[in-house]
């Protein structure tokens, strides 16, 4: 056992007490706010009779899929409420976080061990399907009663974004049911993850003809949509397409997801649970075949020690014996968490390349999107300058051999969209795409083997999140099981 003593852990825990007691001060003010638990309203087709209502209706929209793709840290004492988003959930699963502490349903998500009986990722879906319900409610009432306006092709965009990550995020059989108008719910049928990005390219299909009638006013709709095809055409592997989708994105684009401490659901949920909780770190070549995050120190993933916060050399997690490493990505609870950006448009071009042996576009695009790719201070401070972008690839670095240039690539890819919920994606994709056995890909062998507080235990088999016990309520879900779990998108 690590000895509970060390110094710095106790300035770092004090350092966590003292930002609860802040937190209490603040919420001692509206002692109604303590007594009651925090309940996102749910959007009714009802509730939307008219164009008037639009720009309410868009808001809700907006905050349901921050919830669930950023997540939030609800702050609501004496009960605090966390809320992990398909961000944090799937960086946990895959290579990117570490469990720090000692919640069951969290160390079980970690060791890719995830069931379906998991109150963690319950939660998660649940925010999930509403998500994806209320976007695509306010997309089509924007048919109904403002079919021009852009702000409609904005949220027909992210109802795509939410159906293209649960197809990366979670195994094939996937329901989607709806509220209908008169308030009755519709249950939905399983869906495999090729039937949820087809379902998604069509809705980019219809963002961007909204977006590009719209001219300037529909920009930055447009391009979040061409970006987001292309992820959904990627993940179906239909590179040409996907490269020409994109292709057409400015490399400067940036479309991100702002938070606020105004509420807690608005928090940027990787501050919360890496800084100000301790609960995850930094992964650190995990499982064998984890990326060293760490000891990479990119500009576009810039981690540092969470002890030289305190002037010493380890800070250590919640559970009080894992070394708990930081990001400057994330510093804050108004830290913005990217949805899309330019420099992915340029890596799904650099793949397209790739995999017809062009290595002279496949270096162009990789070194266009390390120049876009946005980067952040080497200190928590946002008075700090950003870090300069990495330096360009030669032809020199260019691996010789096949599975060398597919290596690159997906290194290129996990540090430009690093911590935005794409590395699930990409590891299936590793398997499914790309013939590479999962256990030469995932986190693998034994689970946390240099930490004497959970040592004893294996990495299991896990490559995506389960769908929950609940769904067994659904009718059309018979057993309430996946229809299978494996890498591919069937």
């Amino acid at each position: 056992m690590t000895n509970p003593t060390h110094p710095t852990r106790f300035a770092f825990r004090a350092g966590i007490a003292a930002a609860l007691l802040s937190m209490m001060a603040v919420a001692a003010c509206d002692q109604d706010k303590l007594l009651t638990a925090p309940t996102p309203d749910v959007v009714l087709p009802g509730d939307i009779s008219s164009r008037a209502a639009l720009p309410s209706a868009f808001a809700s929209a907006v905050g349901d899929f921050q919830l669930a793709y950023a997540g939030g840290y609800g702050g609501q004492l004496p009960l605090l409420d966390y809320n992990e988003g398909l961000a944090q959930i799937t960086a946990i699963l895959t290579d990117e976080l570490l469990d720090a502490e000692t919640y069951n349903t969290r160390i079980e998500l970690d060791r890719r061990a995830t069931t379906n009986i998991n109150q963690t990722t319950l939660q998660t879906f649940q925010v999930v399907q509403q998500a994806r319900a209320t976007s695509d409610l306010v997309a089509s009432r924007y048919r109904e009663f403002d079919p021009e306006n852009p702000q409609g092709a904005e949220i027909q965009a992210l109802a795509a974004f939410m159906y293209v990550m649960i197809a990366e995020s979670y195994c094939n059989g996937v329901p989607t049911s709806r509220v209908l108008a008169d308030g009755t719910f519709e249950y939905g049928a399983p869906q495999t993850g090729k039937e949820l990005l087809n379902a998604a390219v069509a809705k980019f299909d219809s963002a961007i003809t909204v977006a590009t009638a719209a001219g300037s006013a529909g920009s930055t709709a447009l391009n979040l949509a061409r970006i987001g095809k292309g992820r959904a055409l990627i993940d179906l592997g239909d590179y040409p397409a996907a490269a020409a989708a994109v292709a057409t994105v400015p490399s400067g684009f940036v479309y991100e997801i702002q938070h606020s401490e105004t509420t807690g659901r608005q928090t940027n949920a990787f501050f919360a649970f890496n800084y100000l909780e301790a609960r995850f770190t930094i992964a650190e070549n995990e499982g064998i075949n984890g990326l060293p995050f760490v000891s990479l120190d990119d500009p576009r993933a810039p981690v540092f020690e969470a002890g030289a916060l305190f002037g010493d050399t380890y800070a250590f997690g919640f559970d009080g014996s894992t070394p708990l490493f930081f990001t400057t990505k994330y510093f804050d609870y108004n830290s913005p968490t990217p949805l899309a950006i330019g420099a992915e448009a340029r890596l799904i071009e650099a793949e397209a390349a790739l995999k017809v042996g062009d290595l002279g576009t496949f270096l162009l695009k990789l070194n266009q999107a390390r120049a876009a790719a946005p980067t952040y201070p080497a200190v928590p401070d946002a008075a700090a300058p950003t870090r300069e972008s990495p330096e360009p690839l030669t032809a020199a670095d260019i691996p010789a051999t096949p599975a060398g240039r597919v290596d690159l690539l997906f290194r290129e890819r996990a540090l430009t969209l690093f911590l935005t919920g794409h590395r699930v994606g990409d590891l299936r994709r590793l398997s499914y795409q790309y013939g590479r056995n999962t256990e030469a890909v995932w986190p693998t062998g034994p689970y946390q083997a240099d930490n004497p507080d959970k040592q004893g235990t294996n990495y299991d088999v896990g490559v995506n999140l389960p769908i929950p016990q609940e769904e067994q309520n659904n009718p059309q879900f018979p057993g309430g099981e996946c229809i299978n779990r494996v890498p591919g998108m069937q």
